[in-house]
């Protein structure tokens, strides 16, 4: 997916068709806090593959506060395609299930980063300020646990969709927005024999942001 994403950024930035000035690229930076959540299942299986013990968590939630970089070029007048880029992780807390290790009495942590968080996006902008974004998301998914092995990284794809406005404070805009994030299901375990097993499905988020954008 990363592979896909790069290759329409450096088309569409690059292409001759779509060739414009230096006046035409706007770069900015953003502190996004959002309340992400999903459902979760984990299963437990036993050294022969037979599920043992299954443990479900719906509508589970968490926030995060993370920064972003986002690089956009004018179409026209009033629509921009820009590409957002999170070097922060978005952390999940860590999840406690007494117990469950293979000796029934070890307690199994699991916790999740979502790093490398990539959008692509439209923008399109009103003369008064107001603006819409539809983007194209994918992120890493790195799962860390304590007395369960090591779990295998995964990847999933999404879609933003956000409303804002933009003010010109001389020479540098400043952006007040809302997105709503969804991403596709995702599962990961621990590659062992009497493996442990998570599955995260209806992943969703709200986020606020606030922008910096300077255009040249």
């Amino acid at each position: 997916m990363k592979k896909i994403i790069a290759t329409i950024v450096a088309l569409v930035f690059s292409t001759s068709a779509y060739a414009v000035t230096i006046s035409d690229v706007s770069v900015g930076a953003s502190i996004n806090h959002g309340l992400y959540g999903g459902n979760g299942k984990e299963e437990n299986y036993t050294h022969t593959g037979t599920l043992e013990t299954t443990t479900k968590k719906d509508g589970a939630a968490f926030v995060d506060t993370y920064a972003t970089i986002f690089l956009e070029l004018a179409l026209n007048e009033n629509l921009s395609l820009g590409v957002s880029y999170a070097p922060d992780s978005i952390d999940t807390p860590q999840n406690v299930n007494s117990g469950e290790g293979g000796d029934q009495q070890t307690d199994i942590k699991v916790s999740a980063e979502f790093e490398d968080l990539t959008t692509v996006y439209l923008l399109g902008r009103s003369d008064i300020g107001v603006f819409a974004k539809v983007g194209y998301s994918q992120m890493d998914i790195n799962v860390a646990s304590e007395n369960a092995g090591t779990y295998k990284d995964t990847d999933t794809d999404g879609l933003e969709f956000a409303v804002g406005y933009e003010r010109d404070m001389g020479g540098v805009g400043v952006r007040a927005e809302l997105a709503y994030h969804s991403f596709d299901d995702v599962k990961a375990d621990n590659g062992q024999t009497d493996k442990n097993e998570i599955t995260v499905s209806n992943m969703e988020g709200a986020t606020a942001r606030i922008s910096l954008v300077k255009s040249f």
